[in-house]
């Protein structure tokens, strides 16, 4: 499948979090895993260019076999609902180098994070994904939280439409004050 027409991959260099440019938003993903339960989880927010938070998802994810597979699973989440949700203009954003570099690669991987992978690239054919960002992980503060938060959360959450948690709240706040 090769290169994506139409999205470009960019390593930032973000070490915080920054707005993304005029009219777009900036999706942020991550997983985390749980060694006591011994489980992965994933979460992710979406902010417009002024930092305000539109949306914020997390669930508990227990098949993946691996780290960059775990990272796959969240980002395929975070498109997946970017498309129900009708955003357009998406930067989409983790600190996962290797997860980029799956979804990217020209090889055909038959393995579970290959199959994430074609199935995150024909989500990111249809046109309202524009970036793809790898940033370091303190860019990536509040994706990574959120997924903390869902592996103990026993249900799959999307906030939206200002119903947010106020420790949320305050995350966002700190990050985009960084």
């Amino acid at each position: 499948m090769g290169k994506i027409p139409g999205v470009s991959v960019k390593e930032s260099g973000e070490t915080m979090w920054k707005p993304p440019d005029f009219n777009c938003l900036k999706l942020n993903v991550d997983a985390s895993f749980n060694t006591n339960l011994n489980m992965f989880s994933v979460g992710g927010v979406v902010r417009d260019n002024q930092g305000r938070l539109l949306l914020a998802f997390g669930k508990q994810i227990n098949q993946p076999l691996s780290v960059v597979h775990g990272e796959l699973l969240a980002i395929r989440e975070g498109v997946k609902l970017i498309y129900e949700k009708s955003f357009i203009d998406i930067h989409v954003v983790t600190d996962s180098l290797l997860a980029v570099q799956a979804v990217m690669a020209e090889q055909k991987n038959l393995g579970y994070e290959g199959l994430c992978a074609k199935d995150i690239k024909r989500k990111l054919k249809k046109p309202v994904v524009s970036d793809f960002f790898h940033v370091s992980r303190s860019a990536n503060r509040v994706a990574h939280n959120i997924a903390c938060f869902a592996s103990s959360s026993p249900s799959p959450f999307i906030w939206m439409n200002g119903d947010f948690s106020s420790w949320l709240i305050h995350l966002i706040i700190d990050d985009y004050h960084q």
